[in-house]
């Protein structure tokens, strides 16, 4: 089950921070398919399920289904531009040298000829691998288009492709994060651990789809707590300073911001990831190409 937990968080004022953790998509649709209660002295309405399925979505009940497959509007698109992308990243290929050892999986034949200790070859230990901490906001203004949060969503798993060719494990989150007066609600889950395979299809329905943030995030609020009056318009975006300290987003992790913010406009992708990667200075810890002269390189 989900972590659900109040806690005060104290900064130049006091916050009430109302928290669900949810650890997988998986546990995130069990607690939404067993209905859970709404607060109903502060939403006299729902708009996870009154919202229009044109700014919305689907309805709820298809949209919780989702969580463990079926959403593809826009996935065969969304592949093509992905491998186009990764196509100019550069391949790395790790190798392990055979160093001599006393014990190894071969025999090290000049060595024993020359009766040294080490009479037999060993595979070189692998260098510890780095681990890092990946949070992308889902929150996004009314005039993001839908081409911002698809290339967003791209460039994120890109990013995730050419860490771990760099020997570095990725935790991913996907989050909401929104206050009103003295309360803050925010709603993480766990996408990815450190040695499991990126899952595309599970990561694309967070990431690109309205209904997961409009209908799925929207119905995990209306059963929060609340005391203030969250019905009016689902509270507003919470600054970059109070979520970081909410989440302990400090220096060594990485937070995806909104898609304007990153310089993202949907257009190129090219040239889209280019900036993305400008704007998280990421060259100290990976290898990242120039992709738009790369291109015009190949053209």
């Amino acid at each position: 089950m989900p972590v659900i937990s109040i806690s005060n968080l104290k900064t130049d004022k006091t916050y009430r921070l109302y928290r669900a953790d949810f650890h997988s998509l998986t546990e995130l649709e069990l607690y939404l398919s067993g209905d859970p209660a709404v607060n109903e002295r502060v939403f006299s309405s729902q708009k996870s399920i009154n919202m229009p399925e044109e700014f919305a979505g689907a309805p709820l009940k298809q949209a919780i289904a989702y969580c463990h497959g079926g959403y593809d509007k826009g996935f065969k698109l969304f592949m093509k531009i992905r491998r186009e992308l990764e196509n100019v990243n550069v391949k790395k290929q790790s190798f392990r040298r055979s160093v001599p050892a006393v014990v190894g999986s071969r025999p090290n034949i000049p060595g024993f000829l020359a009766q040294t200790p080490k009479t037999m070859f060993r595979l070189e230990r692998e260098k510890e691998k780095k681990f890092i901490d990946v949070y992308i906001n889902l929150v996004y203004s009314g005039e993001t288009s839908d081409e911002q949060i698809r290339n967003r969503g791209i460039l994120v798993l890109n990013m995730i492709s050419l860490f771990e060719q760099n020997q570095i494990g990725v935790n991913l989150y996907a989050f909401e994060a929104s206050c009103l007066k003295d309360e803050i609600f925010i709603a993480d889950i766990r996408l990815k651990r450190p040695g499991e395979s990126l899952n595309i299809g599970k990561c694309y329905y967070p990431l690109c789809g309205k209904e997961f943030i409009r209908r799925l995030l929207a119905r995990v609020k209306e059963s929060m707590p609340f005391r203030e009056r969250w019905d009016a318009g689902y509270g507003r975006i919470l600054s970059e300073e109070l979520l970081r300290k909410c989440l302990k987003i400090d220096e060594g992790r990485i937070l995806i911001r909104s898609p304007q913010e990153l310089g993202i406009i949907g257009d190129n992708i090219y040239e889209d990831a280019d900036r993305f990667f400008a704007a998280l200075e990421l060259d100290d810890e990976i290898e990242v190409p120039r992709y738009a002269e790369n291109i015009s390189v190949r053209a």
